[in-house]
């Protein structure tokens, strides 16, 4: 006997994708630090409008927004654009979130394991659930800096040629987003255990150079110090521990913190 098909398996699976795809658009924010042209801010906001992305906001002294160039840029997206948080500073900007992710044009050794938007979202589709999300956009003429990628989770790099690496801000922005709203190549499942939180990440490696300063491993070389935290704190969240793992690196903390 032939199997019978199951009736409304294409409307089920549109909805599906649809419920998906308004996961991702809600948990995604997309952050601009510290934008230089009032009018990109208008295009981003008009791009993520076009793609279902309404999460805009702003890290900056001054408000891109006072300018009419930003409303001319963002013609159909006015509510996107005025709808924007402005904040302060990036600290600020990323305390509703539990994941970052930064994009960089860089090359070279450093940034050998960043990733293209394909096989980022397929990750997060296998092992975040969507949750609280922000992407960060550096300014246009230097891209985000080293400090501010460092606490990333993940950073990302559109795929572009080596002699013209850089994207225009709204190009990159609109370009990421439509990966996103295209969804993962699968519909993967949760294959184990949720990641710590960024904040539980931040206590460890406090916790760690707070050690590392009593045992003298820090050299008092303030470059070469920074640069080494910067390294553990890169490990950690690309190692992204789950809540047990997290556990057992404060218990082996605690107990070499005995042995001094």
């Amino acid at each position: 006997m032939a199997p019978t098909k199951r009736k409304g398996t294409g409307k089920e699976k549109k909805a599906s994708e649809g419920r998906l795809l308004e996961k991702i658009t809600k948990s995604v924010r997309i952050l601009l630090v510290r934008p230089l042209y009032p009018g990109n801010v208008g295009s981003v906001a008009r791009v993520m409008k076009n793609l279902g992305f309404r999460r805009l906001g702003i890290v900056s002294d001054q408000d891109p927004r006072n300018e009419p160039e930003a409303f001319w840029m963002a013609h159909g997206a006015e509510d996107v654009l005025e709808a924007a948080t402005l904040y302060p500073g990036l600290e600020e900007a990323l305390q509703p979130v539990e994941m970052v992710i930064g994009t960089t044009s860089r090359r070279g050794a450093r940034w050998r394991e960043a990733i293209d938007p394909e096989g980022l979202i397929d990750s997060l589709a296998a092992n975040w659930d969507w949750r609280p999300t922000a992407i960060l956009f550096g300014p246009e003429d230097r891209g985000l800096p080293v400090k501010e990628l460092s606490p990333c989770r993940w950073v990302l790099r559109i795929p572009t040629r080596e002699d013209c690496p850089s994207m225009n801000l709204s190009h990159a922005v609109g370009l990421v987003c439509y990966v996103f709203a295209r969804g993962p190549s699968a519909r993967l499942q949760q294959t184990g255990p949720r990641p710590a939180s960024p904040e539980a990440l931040r206590r460890f490696t406090e916790a760690a150079e707070t050690f590392l300063k009593q045992t003298d491993f820090l050299t008092g070389d303030t470059a070469k110090d920074e640069t080494a935290l910067r390294r553990i704190e890169r490990l950690m969240v690309r190692a992204s521990p789950n809540r047990a793992e997290m556990a057992l690196l404060w218990a082996l903390l605690r107990h070499v913190e005995k042995k001094q």
